[in-house]
């Protein structure tokens, strides 16, 4: 291994620890008075046909995720929809067992390497992926400024903040578009350049399709929530579990272990205690649940796609 593999290795692992340390922090906030006797009554109460129904709506949004990703591929031979929602799990296998979100690196390698495309290129989609999620969720959190009775001036000061960050958005996105006619040395350079072109890659005809599929997926990602805080006999309406949705999301911010432990829960936790008046006990169960539903879910079904396509994770770190 040369220097700089050593290096790249040393900040993933600090990186890693770090994660895995506030995961710990997190879990430790979160369960601090965790009672199992309790938690383990609580789960016979639970209305489980409610959960599955959230299990079949995640499951059914991978599907318009991959179609939502093949849009923002700007050629005519981009992978099909069943593979990209094939690697869409595995990217959530990924994700939700190797630190640092590796599971990204795990999709564009997967693509490049079936489809013949630059690497770099498919990385570009999967962030610019992430970047409208970024966009839907900021305009979530816009909708729950508007709709849910907070002080004013808070409100006020996340407005700014709102707009400071679509605005950012909107300087990155033209700042890779022109960032194409940069050279800054070949090896580098090529990479960078498909990279970038991957990033910019969405076509403006293909705006439409692109933020209908990003809302049908927060609103099932919305409809799960309230599926579940109705299957613990909340009884929270529409907004309060857009509450939820929207802090829970932001968890996502944070640095964490893999599958966001204790970081998630901790958010899910605070929100309904805080915000709803659930009691302890009934707060933990439900964001046990709330993670475990779609973690379990989509682990497994990536993990099955992962072992169809002889992924080796060796072979990602020797080609990306």
């Amino acid at each position: 291994m040369n220097i700089r593999g050593k290096f790249s290795n040393l900040f993933l692992s600090r990186k890693s620890m770090l994660g895995i340390l506030i995961s710990f922090i997190g879990l430790y906030w979160a369960f601090n008075d965790f009672e199992f006797n309790i938690f383990v009554q609580s789960l016979y109460k639970v209305k489980y046909m409610y959960i599955l129904y959230a299990c079949l709506f995640l499951w059914f949004s991978v599907w318009i995720r991959a179609i939502r990703w093949r849009y923002l591929f700007n050629m005519r031979n981009a992978p099909p929809t069943l593979f990209l929602y094939k690697t869409e799990l595995i990217g959530y296998f990924g994700n939700n067992i190797l630190p640092l979100r590796l599971g990204e690196l795990m999709r564009a390698y997967i693509i490049g390497k079936e489809w013949n495309l630059p690497k770099s290129y498919v990385f570009g989609t999967v962030i610019m992926e992430r970047l409208l999620d970024t966009i839907t969720l900021l305009f979530i959190s816009l909708l729950l400024i508007l709709l849910y009775p907070i002080e004013q001036q808070i409100r006020k000061n996340i407005l700014i903040v709102f707009v400071g960050i679509i605005l950012i958005i909107i300087m990155i996105y033209i700042f890779f578009r022109n960032m194409k006619n940069v050279n800054i040395g070949k090896k580098i350079n090529i990479y960078l350049i498909e990279t970038l072109k991957g990033v910019a890659s969405i076509n403006l005809s293909n705006i439409l399709p692109v933020t209908l599929t990003s809302l049908i997926i927060w609103a099932i990602y919305l409809l799960d929530v309230y599926l579940i805080q109705y299957a613990f006999n909340f009884n929270l309406n529409i907004v309060e579990s857009l509450a939820i949705l929207v802090f829970s999301s932001l968890a996502l911010a944070i640095p964490s272990a893999p599958g966001m432990f204790g970081t998630f829960h901790l958010a899910v936790k605070y929100t309904v205690i805080e915000l709803f008046g659930i009691l302890p006990q009934e707060a933990n169960s439900f964001s046990i649940i709330l993670h475990s539903y779609g973690y379990v879910l989509l682990t497994l079904l990536g993990a099955y796609y992962f072992i169809q396509n002889q992924v080796k994770i060796r072979d990602i770190n020797a080609n990306i």
